[in-house]
């Protein structure tokens, strides 16, 4: 009985011991999580630092923002909206509207960035006093295809940046209404050489958590504007490596031409790619009449890269999901330069602007044309790595059918090169000669 009490009192000791010693652990773990959530609550710069309008200054605003709204009016009401629950306005049809605004003098852009702000000088003109830590200040609007009116004041005070910005739609009765309106100090702000006026609204925690704005104020360059929009935004970054890799003729197997398929298809017929017609893959025909639009490259070459699959008739294609694409934000592109080459190819010189990293430039590449009436033929591109800030990954969507029989992959001809060299391979016979060589027979 005596020894039973002492194993208890011992065993007792020993817990005691053991959560003493773990307690202040917990607690050195617990006082950690309390400092850096100190830090955090500490940092105000993550959040909005909200300044308080005066009610003649929000009116003033609202009536402004909503006459320009209205002037809008007969052109919204005839346009064609889609036909989604979300308003979504040909870009044409905004452009329309931009330029009748424009009318009043006043500076006024497109928010999908495919569209020189128009009035802009007045604008240059009060960024570029800021810049030099001139208190000024200045206004631009903004249209967007969801049918959203954006209007943006800008007030530099002592090297800072206050934003008062509303926004603005059509309601049911088609009767112009502020949806939202608000004045910031800015956490930080740049007008680039490029001229893009950059704010961050609040320190950004992440890319999820973003909190830049980027607009255009320079005017491009009427053919780098007109080649990007036609030539490269279409493609640009995502789930395709054509403005990815260096290749050039003589290097046309760098290309994924099956991710690139439903990019060139959209540009050639003006519609999106009928995802379920083509599941089990895209017949040869049709194939081969987009890629060869874009492309010098004869049939033979492309069914080798392109793993033509001659049993089914089909090149292998999968379309885009969320199992086969790395998930990142992606960057969109800008042609700032043009020049004619000597046998009157076109060399575009290609800037990556990259929102949610906050600048106007991540990479730069140079991707080489010829025009042929009203159309082009790609030639060549070349990335220029050295000073690149940051190039989207990219992964072969083909990659992820390895899944599937070798018949659906690599095609019978690479099936059968498997076969020989498998017949051979087992064929052959291996002796040992000493000293650590064999010999194959």
């Amino acid at each position: 009985m005596l020894m039973k009490k002492m194993l208890a009192i011992i065993l007792v000791s020993l817990v005691l011991s053991g959560c003493e010693k773990n307690g202040s652990q917990n607690d050195l773990i617990i006082n950690n999580t309390e400092e850096e959530n100190v830090v955090m609550d500490e940092n105000d710069d993550y959040e909005l630092k909200n300044i308080e309008m005066g009610r003649k200054e929000e009116k003033d605003i609202s009536d402004r923002l909503r006459k320009m709204v209205g002037k809008c009016k007969r052109i919204y009401s005839q346009a064609d909206k889609g036909n989604a629950s979300n308003i979504v306005l040909e870009e044409e049809t905004v452009h329309t509207m931009i330029e009748s605004i424009a009318e009043e003098n006043v500076a006024i852009t497109c928010g999908s960035h495919d569209y020189n702000m128009l009035n802009y000088k007045q604008v240059d003109d009060a960024l570029s006093l800021a810049k030099t830590g001139e208190n000024t200040e200045t206004e631009f609007f903004v249209i967007n295809t969801s049918g959203v009116w954006i209007y943006n004041k800008l007030q530099f005070k002592n090297k800072d940046l206050y934003v008062t910005s509303a926004t603005a739609a059509f309601d049911d009765n088609m009767s112009p209404h502020i949806v939202q309106i608000e004045k910031i100090q800015v956490y930080d702000w740049n007008y680039t050489d490029k001229g893009w006026i950059i704010w961050e609204k609040a320190l950004s925690r992440n890319q999820e958590m973003d909190m830049h704005v980027f607009y255009r104020i320079l005017p491009l360059d009427e053919q780098c504007r007109e080649l990007g929009n036609k030539c490269i935004t279409p493609v640009s970054y995502f789930c395709n490596n054509l403005f990815l890799v260096d290749w050039n003729q003589n290097s046309l197997e760098n290309i994924e031409f099956n991710d690139l398929f439903e990019f060139l298809y959209t540009m050639k017929y003006g519609e999106k790619i009928d995802e379920k017609k083509y599941a089990s893959g895209i017949p040869k025909v049709e194939f081969e009449e987009v890629v060869t639009t874009y492309f010098d490259i004869s049939i033979e070459t492309l069914e080798i890269y392109a793993q033509y699959d001659d049993v089914k008739g089909v090149y292998p294609w999968e379309a885009i999901g969320p199992w086969n694409r790395i998930q990142q934000f992606q960057p969109f592109p800008e042609v700032v330069n043009c020049i004619e080459n000597e046998d009157g190819s076109l060399t575009l010189t290609v800037e990556a602007v990259f929102q949610e990293e906050g600048t106007d430039c991540s990479f730069r590449h140079e991707v080489t044309i010829r025009e042929e009436g009203d159309k082009w033929i790609y030639l060549g591109n070349c990335i220029e790595r050295e000073g690149a800030y940051k190039i989207p990954e990219y992964k072969p969507r083909r990659g992820q059918l390895s899944m599937h029989s070798p018949y659906e992959t690599a095609g019978i001809k690479d099936t059968c090169y498997l076969i020989r060299a498998a017949k051979r391979f087992y064929s052959t016979s291996m002796r040992a000669m000493g000293s650590g060589s064999y010999e194959m027979r």
